[in-house]
C-alpha cells in the first residue's frame, strides 16, 4: 500500500473512534429535561447527526486519497457547523424564530422553487419518462399561497439572513468565535471545486505537476488538515450544545483529539520544511 495512503488510513480510523466518542457526548443532549421545547430539540438534533455521517465520508476519502474531492464536503460539514451554532445562540424568543426560519419558512420557499423546475423539466418529458418527478410539482393555487405568504423581498431577506457570510457575521460578534472569519479561506476552496471553475482546475494541475516529494509532503499535511478539521468542527457542535444548556466548555477536548492533532502536526512541519526548500515566498 502507498506510504501515504497507509498513514492517512490509520489516522482516518483513529479520527473515526474519537468521533464516535464526542458523538455519544453530544447525543446526551438530544432529549436531555430542560426548558427547550420538545419540538425545538428535535430540529436542533437534526444538524448534528446531519454532520456526523457526513465526517465519516470524508474520513472514508480522506483514507482513498480523494482529499480534493473531499473539500466540497468539508465546505458543506462547515456549513451544518455553523448553521447548528446560529441556531442555538440568542434569546428563547430569537432561536424559536431562527428555528422557524430554517425548519419551516425556507423549505416551503424551496419548495415552490423546486416545483417550478420540475414543472419546466416535465415540459421536455417523453409520455411517463420523469413521472417520479411529479411528485414534487404543488399546484399553482398553493404556490401562489405560499407566495403571498411569504414575498419576494421578505424571501430574499430571510435568505439572504441564512447565507454563509451573513451566519460568520453574526457569529462573530461573539467573543468566543471571532475566530470563525478565517474560515473564509477553506470555505472559498470548496466553492471553486463545486462550481468546477478554472481555479478549480489549476489546484489539481498544480498538485499533480509536483515532484515527488513535494507531492506526497502535500497529500499527508493536506489529508491531516481536513482530519484535523472534522474533529474541530465537531467540538464546536459540543461546545455549542454545552453554551445552550449554561455549561463551562473548559477541557472540552478529549485526550484523544488532542494526541491525534499532536502527531499530526509533524506533518504539517514537514511540509512546511518541503516547501521551504524550493520556494521562495
Amino acid at each position: 500500500m502507498d506510504p501515504v495512503q497507509k498513514t492517512l488510513l490509520e489516522y482516518a480510523a483513529r479520527s473515526s473512534h474519537i468521533l464516535h466518542e464526542y458523538f455519544q457526548l453530544i447525543s446526551g443532549y438530544f432529549n436531555k429535561e430542560s426548558e427547550i421545547p420538545i419540538v425545538e430539540r428535535y430540529v436542533l438534533k437534526q444538524l448534528p447527526i446531519s454532520c456526523h455521517l457526513t465526517s465519516e465520508s470524508i474520513l472514508i476519502l480522506v483514507g482513498n486519497l480523494r482529499v480534493w474531492d473531499n473539500e466540497m464536503l468539508l465546505r458543506s460539514l462547515l456549513e451544518g457547523t455553523l448553521k447548528f451554532t446560529y441556531l442555538t445562540i440568542g434569546t428563547h424568543q430569537e432561536r424559536k424564530k431562527k428555528i422557524e426560519e430554517f425548519w419551516e419558512i425556507l423549505p416551503k420557499i424551496n419548495e415552490v422553487r423546486r416545483s417550478k423546475r420540475a414543472t419546466q423539466l416535465l415540459q421536455h418529458a417523453q409520455d411517463d419518462e420523469l413521472k417520479l418527478i411529479r411528485g414534487v410539482v404543488i399546484d399553482d393555487e398553493e404556490i401562489a399561497k405560499i407566495e403571498e405568504m411569504y414575498p419576494r423581498k421578505y424571501r430574499k431577506q430571510v435568505e439572504q439572513k441564512w447565507s454563509y457570510s451573513e451566519i460568520v457575521k453574526e457569529l462573530s460578534k461573539y467573543k468566543h468565535l471571532e475566530f470563525l472569519n478565517g474560515f473564509f479561506h477553506g470555505y472559498g476552496i470548496g466553492s471553486h471545486l463545486i462550481h468546477q471553475d478554472a481555479d478549480a482546475i489549476n489546484f489539481l494541475i498544480d498538485h499533480n505537476s509536483r515532484i515527488d516529494e513535494r507531492r506526497r509532503a502535500k497529500e499527508l499535511a493536506h489529508g491531516c488538515r481536513q482530519i484535523s478539521d472534522i474533529m474541530t468542527y465537531c467540538v464546536l457542535r459540543y461546545g455549542a450544545y454545552k453554551l445552550l444548556h449554561n455549561e463551562s466548555t473548559e477541557d472540552i477536548y478529549l485526550e484523544s483529539h488532542i494526541q491525534l492533532n499532536k502527531e499530526m502536526e509533524t506533518f504539517h512541519k514537514s511540509f512546511e520544511q518541503t516547501e521551504q526548500k524550493y520556494l521562495d515566498y
